[in-house]
């Protein structure tokens, strides 16, 4: 029941009493109205104690609906601040999504870039194995022709040491030879003839004479163009390669392009795995890098 509603019942009664009084007023005036109004001056009382006890409650209940009804706006007022913090978190939480959007569009940009960078780096591998073969099949030439050359050196070493002892044996001979003469020359009173001297004016070697050895040094890189201490006074032409090498190490080689009386220069065509010329390193002609 609303609080209207109970105000008009409230109003309907009073108009009631103020009409059954009436009522009374007009009985007793007809009737026995002193008893009449006794009557209706107790149910009079009692209408108005009743009526005073739903006033009562409805006063009470109408303080308990007010009660209700701003609890109720209180809960309101919560659940409107609730809705404005889910908005904010909502909002907040779109602004991530958004940089979670653009980090992942740049993840996925990087990851393609590295998977390019990667498919370079594999075909640059692939190029480098491809020359470390070819280098490491060089190097294994390089070896043969290194073996086969100190092979042949010991056995030229053996024939120069035979040759040096034969020598040695026919200029004892000749000594023995000599005096002998000079006893005959002594004991006849002939004159010794002049001693045979040998010409090679008309002997033509077996073998053709092979180039002077060029030895040198690094003096200046550039990336892979390298500078030599060694130019065109030193017999150094364009085309020729010189075998860079640290010790007893091979570190590449250099193809000359330029060449000048004190320098040339060339790029490398090609080195050791892990290897790089540096400034200082020595340099010899490819036909004498074999040579002891």
């Amino acid at each position: 029941m609303s609080a209207i509603t109970k105000i008009l019942v409230v109003v309907l009664a009073v108009f009631c009493i103020a009409f059954s009084m009436a009522s009374v007023s007009l009985v007793a005036q007809q009737t026995n109205w002193k008893n009449l109004a006794e009557d209706y001056r107790q149910q009079a009382q009692i209408s108005a104690a009743h009526q005073r006890s739903l006033t009562a409650a409805h006063a009470a209940e109408l303080a308990s609906v007010r009660d209700q009804a701003s609890a109720r706006l209180d809960r309101i007022g919560d659940l409107e601040q609730e809705v404005q913090e889910q908005a904010d978190t909502l909002a907040q939480q779109e602004g991530t999504i958004a940089q979670l959007t653009v980090d992942r569009r740049g993840a996925e940009a990087l990851a393609q870039r590295l998977t390019n960078e990667l498919s370079i780096a594999q075909e640059s591998r692939k190029r480098i194995d491809e020359q470390r073969g070819q280098l490491e099949a060089r190097n294994i030439e390089l070896e043969r022709r290194n073996i086969d050359l100190n092979e042949r050196v010991n056995e030229l070493s053996s024939q120069v040491t035979v040759l040096v002892q034969q020598g040695r044996q026919q200029e004892q001979q000749i000594n023995i030879l000599r005096d002998e003469n000079q006893k005959l020359s002594q004991q006849t009173g002939i004159a010794p003839s002049a001693p045979f001297e040998p010409t090679l004016k008309n002997v033509m070697p077996r073998q053709p004479v092979t180039t002077p050895r060029i030895n040198g040094r690094v003096v200046e890189l550039a990336g892979d163009y390298v500078t030599l201490s060694v130019g065109s006074s030193d017999n150094v032409a364009r085309g020729m390669v010189f075998v860079v090498y640290r010790g007893d190490q091979y570190v590449g080689d250099v193809e000359i392009s330029d060449v000048q009386p004190e320098l040339s220069a060339g790029r490398l065509v090609g080195s050791a795995r892990g290897q790089a010329p540096r400034k200082g390193d020595s340099v010899v002609d490819e036909f004498h890098f074999a040579e002891p």
